[in-house]
């Protein structure tokens, strides 16, 4: 909770800010709205789609163990479900 508390020489006292965050201030009819200042999320960028498909396309098959343990797994979650 943020408190606000006039203080001396016509200041405002604000408790529960803290230190080195960036705050905005809206004022507002009856008063003030104080905010903290929200982060920007930096853009990743994705794969480009023919990054994508060279990888794609440079894949080993499976081999034929691996490929029917995978086979297998599969059927034992749905049966399960």
């Amino acid at each position: 909770m943020t408190t606000v508390a006039k203080a001396d020489k016509s200041r405002l006292t604000i408790r529960g800010l803290v230190d080195g965050h960036h705050y905005i201030v809206r004022e507002q009819p009856g008063g003030w709205f104080i905010t903290a200042e929200k982060t920007h999320r930096v853009k990743k960028t994705g794969m480009s789609a023919d990054a994508f498909a060279r990888l794609y396309r440079s894949r080993t098959p499976l081999d034929p163990d691996t490929a029917k343990e995978i086979s297998a797994n599969l059927a034992a979650i749905d049966k399960s479900q």
